[in-house]
């Protein structure tokens, strides 16, 4: 083998490696990193809205959703967003314990969230379609999955980026739900 030959493979093998490890990086930088230290909205009322339901996109959902229960929770999820996916088994869990839940589907095609629904059962009540992120964007959702916990008043008790399970929902929400 001639040396420009070597010379030739070895640039293209680097190449490849630095194209690897940018890819890598990028990867884990989409990775939504799991948070109750955000503070932003709590303490706030939820944005005032109009945005059509996922499902039915004839009927218009606002803010009054959250005066239909003492406290609802906010999922903010996307069909695009694996780990919502996987976090919807858990919130089926806490549909059949009473909890009231709200979907926003965030920056997302139609017809994917209603498919996953279709194919998974809907764990909510209603979900908001929010195809610009407009909404997420009001509630400074910086990440997929995020959950809001709202009172009656509409106003923003807490709020947990991550995919929640039976350990983190104990730490995070479960004592706002005992009397």
């Amino acid at each position: 083998m001639k040396t420009g030959s070597k010379k030739t493979i070895a640039k293209i093998g680097l190449a490849v490696s630095v194209c690897i490890g940018i890819f890598i990086v990028l990867l884990s930088g989409l990775e939504t990193k799991e948070s109750s230290t955000s503070k932003a909205m709590v303490g706030e009322s939820v944005p005032a809205f109009e945005l059509p339901e996922v499902m039915d996109t004839s009927v218009l959902l606002n803010e009054s959703l959250f005066q239909q229960q003492p406290l609802t929770l906010l999922n903010v999820w996307a069909a695009w967003c694996g780990i919502c996916k996987t976090e919807h088994q858990f919130l089926h869990q806490l549909k059949e314990q009473g909890i009231t839940i709200i979907g926003l589907d965030y920056r997302d095609d139609r017809i994917a969230a209603k498919q996953v629904l279709e194919q998974t059962g809907s764990p909510y009540q209603a979900v908001i379609f929010d195809p610009r992120g407009s909404l997420a964007m009001d509630l400074g959702v910086f990440g997929t999955p995020t959950t809001f916990l709202i009172d009656q008043k509409g106003v923003i008790l807490h709020r947990f980026t991550g995919a929640l399970d039976e350990k983190k929902w104990q730490r995070e929400f479960a004592h706002f739900f005992k009397e």
